[in-house]
């Protein structure tokens, strides 16, 4: 009877083993979960809580002196059919991640939109691409 208990355990784990193999391998593509509190959240997904992204949107409005309908359809705010709103997630990416490389020493002063936008809804930190001296591509 040991003998078998200790099979059945063995196949068991097994078992159990190759599940959560095949598993790992069959999801391991797949995109994160989307949050409850928002739909087709797909760069601040480390957000935790409405709140927090509301600050978020708020921070983008008022650093580019706009409101929530420049990106959003506010009927459907999941919606992508606004340029804008798929703009701002190049821009969300670009941010998150110079933060993240950057600035994430303790104390940190963080950029923000505000940075470069200033209440304007093109950044008003560039020089024009025919300013004398303008890098160009690089």
């Amino acid at each position: 009877m040991v003998k078998n208990t200790w099979l059945a355990v063995a196949l068991l784990v097994s078992v159990g083993a190759g599940s959560l193999m095949i598993h790992n391998v069959v999801f391991a593509n797949t995109k994160p979960k989307e949050p409850s509190f928002a739909k087709n959240l797909q760069v601040l997904t480390f957000l935790k809580s409405k709140q927090q992204l509301k600050g978020w949107m708020h921070m983008i409005k008022t650093s580019l002196g706009v409101n929530c309908d420049y990106c959003h359809n506010t009927n459907n705010f999941a919606s992508d059919a606004k340029p804008p709103k798929r703009i701002a997630r190049v821009m969300l990416k670009m941010l998150v991640q110079i933060r993240k490389d950057y600035f994430a020493f303790p104390n940190a002063q963080k950029p923000t939109c505000f940075t470069c936008h200033q209440g304007h809804k093109k950044p008003v930190n560039a020089p024009a691409e025919g300013f004398k001296g303008f890098p160009g591509q690089i």
